[in-house]
């Protein structure tokens, strides 16, 4: 691979940790492993509407960015990590008198040299939706959502050509 080259999902590392867990200390037992089959994000939109005043102007007036929704198509598996994707959204009782925990995710795409990485910080798992078929695996939606920035006006999202574990926040 070489720079002008696709990016590639056989390319990606996707770490999901407890929220406040350095990236400098990520590892590869921090990575899921063969269980995604597909991600997506939404939202984190900047809304412009332009407000109409007296003497034939307008103002912009410019809306505070929506939540950012990062969800991942799952298959379930056996094994100690069976039961993450539920813990993800009921928390450590896995009932439904649990609490999600925050957990910040990195999604880091990676020729071995150039690296592509989407960072967020403090999402919550707000859904998941187990399903199966008959005649199919048990698979399912997680769903996560997380402010654009904290109570101090910091960034939870970055892009970032770094390697995830240099990520500073």
């Amino acid at each position: 691979m070489a720079a002008n080259d696709a990016i590639l999902p056989e390319e990606a590392t996707i770490y999901i940790v407890d929220n406040g867990v350095l990236p400098s200390t990520l590892s590869s037992d921090d990575a899921v492993q063969a269980e995604v089959t597909n991600f997506s994000e939404s939202g984190g939109d900047e809304d412009v509407e332009s407000v109409v005043v007296f003497g034939g102007g307008n103002i912009d007036k410019v809306n505070p960015r929506t939540q950012i929704e990062v969800s991942f198509d799952v298959v379930l598996r056996y094994g100690t990590g069976a039961t993450k994707w539920d813990a993800f959204k009921w928390g450590a009782t896995l009932t439904s008198a649990g609490d999600s925990p925050k957990q910040d995710i990195y999604i880091q795409f990676s020729d071995g040299t150039l690296f592509y990485t989407r960072n967020y910080q403090a999402a919550r798992g707000v859904s998941f939706e187990p399903d199966a078929s008959a005649d199919d695996l048990i698979k399912g939606t997680m769903m996560f959502k997380l402010s654009p920035t904290d109570a101090d006006g910091d960034a939870n999202f970055k892009v970032t050509s770094t390697a995830a574990s240099t990520t500073t926040w």
